[in-house]
């Protein structure tokens, strides 16, 4: 008993001489994270009017926070006349640490009352128009920024509009209208979205214009220029293609050729090879120059249809070896479309076996034709001449011309095993699509865009319009496009990037406008998974 009473007066005289005030010393490590309430409850002392109950909050906090910092200053100068560094505890030592402890508990609870009283005075003076009151609270960090907040500071703007607060606040709400109207607009519900838009547009989001521009396209020509003209002055450069078509469904050439011009001079890739397909009609030399360096450029700025297209335009002027290097560039990046002149130049090498895979990869008659040659005489590959039979018939099939001398010859010579080892490989292939049907989903017709939750396969071209927004536009090798969702950014995929994605559809579409002077409908898709055919 005797023990107890000694421990207990021991542990009262030691709290009590703990919690006078420490000497003028910062908060201790674990307390600092209060320094920033501490500071600002200070100088509500020469606040002529403070709320009672936020008066009172920070009074208590402070004392709690006052109490606590005493007991951590009197524990880490505990020792500070002790010789020996290993020596034991002492009782008073360990009942210090237990008080702080507590008055640590203790304070963090008076900061949490803190911040609701902060949260719950800032609302009443919003509601009451006090606006030195709303000022004063939301000179605390804990105060929420919230909505409330947002829509009074903005009747009292411009005086707010380069608060700190405000700005984030307006950046973040207007992510959240915009992301909402993305989801509206995959639902089909377009009135929704363009609403969202708007509202977005008004905190300055410069992509929610280029989206209501977006939706206008469809019926209303001259609002969409509006919105697209609006996105453009304000940093989205995807926006003056659109006004390049626009103002050619309009019939003003004049000025869908400056938006054009402003985006390929800019260094738009896409831009640039539309320019040079525009261009490329004319029959005069002086344009075709023209033409010619919007396609270099665009190759260069790494748009693999002008990779392709470029390395044609080599190999026509006599310039095989470049033609080649651009051809190979065009294959990595998912022009299929190479695979038949790049092997054909191989093919003129006497490269047979470089020759071989890229013209059995290819649909061109001449690449069958060249294919057949191959298996006729067995260059880079056994002599098959089944396998050539049906090469020269495709090719006359895909329009190469008369290829009946060739199937005559090569008629007489096919044997019954090389026809069953063609059969065979044509049930491998077959087996294969059907396998990567099932696993990626069917291609995305028509038929199949419209239908909702249907699993597609969609492969083709990559290009991201906009920075911060849910997706990325898919450009097919047949010239159509597609719209998948990728919220989370998990394809991870980079502009002009060749994709086989798996996807799910919407079942809805977007109308914009074409560069042949009409429209298109955009499907729009959820990105599921990447799918390696």
């Amino acid at each position: 008993m005797s023990l107890y009473l000694f421990l207990t007066s021991l542990f009262i005289s030691f709290v009590f001489t703990a919690c006078t005030p420490a000497p003028d010393v910062p908060l201790s490590a674990e307390l600092s994270q209060y320094a920033e309430a501490q500071e600002r409850c200070e100088g509500l002392r020469t606040e002529i009017a403070v709320a009672d109950a936020l008066e009172n909050e920070c009074h208590l906090f402070l004392n709690r926070l006052e109490k606590a910092n005493a007991l951590d200053y009197k524990i880490a100068h505990f020792n500070d006349d002790n010789p020996d560094p290993n020596a034991k505890p002492k009782p008073e030592y360990i009942l210090l640490q237990t008080e702080s402890h507590r008055q640590h508990l203790k304070s963090s609870l008076a900061y949490q009352k803190l911040i609701d009283t902060l949260n719950r005075v800032s609302a009443t003076a919003i509601a009451n128009d006090e606006l030195s009151d709303v000022e004063l609270t939301l000179t605390f960090s804990e105060t929420e920024f919230t909505k409330q907040h947002y829509h009074y500071y903005k009747r009292y703007a411009p005086q707010f509009d380069t608060d700190p607060r405000y700005l984030a606040f307006e950046k973040q709400y207007a992510k959240e209208l915009l992301e909402e109207g993305l989801l509206f607009l995959s639902q089909g519900e377009k009135h929704r979205a363009l609403k969202n838009f708007k509202e977005a547009a008004v905190l300055h989001s410069a992509q929610a214009e280029y989206l209501a521009g977006i939706i206008y396209e469809a019926k209303h020509v001259d609002k969409a220029i509006e919105w697209h003209t609006k996105a453009q002055a304000h940093g989205i450069k995807e926006a003056r293609l659109h006004l390049a078509r626009l103002y050619k469904r309009k019939m003003e050439p004049k000025e869908s050729l400056k938006w054009y011009l402003a985006a390929a001079e800019d260094g738009d890739a896409y831009a640039q090879f539309l320019l040079y397909q525009q261009y490329i009609t004319s029959t005069s030399q002086k344009t075709e120059e023209i033409a010619d360096k919007w396609l270099q450029h665009s190759a260069e700025n790494g748009f693999p249809p002008a990779e392709y297209a470029y390395a044609e335009r080599l190999e026509q002027n006599n310039k095989p070896e470049e033609a080649k290097t651009w051809l190979l560039r065009a294959k990595d990046h998912g022009i299929t479309a190479a695979n038949g002149p790049l092997g054909g130049l191989y093919f003129e090498d006497k490269e047979y076996e470089k020759a071989y895979p890229l013209l059995d990869a290819a649909k061109s008659a001449t690449a069958k034709y060249r294919l057949g040659v191959m298996f006729e005489r067995g260059l880079g590959v056994e002599p098959d001449y089944y396998s050539a039979y049906q090469c020269y018939k495709e090719a006359a099939r895909l329009g190469y011309g008369d290829t009946g001398k060739e199937m005559a010859r090569v008629d007489k010579l096919k044997t019954q095993r090389e026809q069953a080892y063609y059969e065979a490989a044509k049930r491998k292939k077959r087996l294969y699509k059907k396998e990567l049907a099932e696993r990626c989903g069917e291609r995305a017709i028509k038929r199949i865009a419209r239908t909702k939750d249907t699993k597609v396969y969609l492969n083709g071209l990559v290009s991201l319009p906009l920075e911060d927004v849910n997706g990325f536009l898919l450009h097919t090798d047949d010239g159509r496009q597609f719209y998948v969702i990728d919220t989370d950014r998990q394809a991870g995929l980079k502009p002009f990037q060749h994709a086989d994605i798996t996807a799910i559809s919407t079942g809805n579409a977007i109308t914009v406008s074409s560069d042949n002077r009409g429209t298109r409908d955009v499907y729009q898709f959820y990105f599921q998974q990447h799918c390696q055919p």
